[in-house]
């Protein structure tokens, strides 16, 4: 458990080769604990045992959680990206006029509804917008 909130946590912002010593350290940390403690007759057999077991656990954990943890990000960056004018985002005005400055667009959600038979009409397929959020200054690029 131990091992397993130390790759977690120690892989945050690092790089593979980061988190897979921090994991393989964590791993071998407290597989060395934990076999010295289940072997009695032979505590440095134990031990080595568990912290080969311990390493093998803890580099393989902290390497599928920086592969999850990689591509959550890169999903992020990507709708950020995609998004920049909802979240206000340009490049700075230059001379501070009137000009200089737009409105953004307006937070809106879609929903479309499918062909639809109302008595003796045939409704078309068909979408509706509705405005969530208003529009606001922003400088314009």
């Amino acid at each position: 458990m131990v091992s397993l909130c130390a790759v977690i946590f120690g892989t945050g912002c690092a790089t593979m080769k980061e988190s897979l010593v921090t994991g393989v350290g964590a791993g071998a940390a407290t597989g060395l604990v934990a076999g010295s403690m289940t072997n009695k007759d032979n505590q440095s057999k134990g031990a080595a045992t568990g912290a080969l077991v311990g390493a093998a656990i803890g580099g393989i954990s902290s390497y599928l959680i920086h592969g999850t943890l990689e591509k959550r990000d890169a999903k992020t960056r990507k709708h950020t990206l995609l998004n920049l004018d909802r979240y206000s985002v340009s490049t700075p005005a230059g001379s501070g006029s009137a000009q200089d400055f737009k409105l953004s667009t307006p937070n809106v959600d879609k929903e479309c509804f499918d062909w639809e038979v109302k008595g003796d009409k045939l409704v078309q397929q068909h979408c509706v917008w509705t405005i969530k959020g208003n529009s606001f200054w922003v400088p314009s690029r």
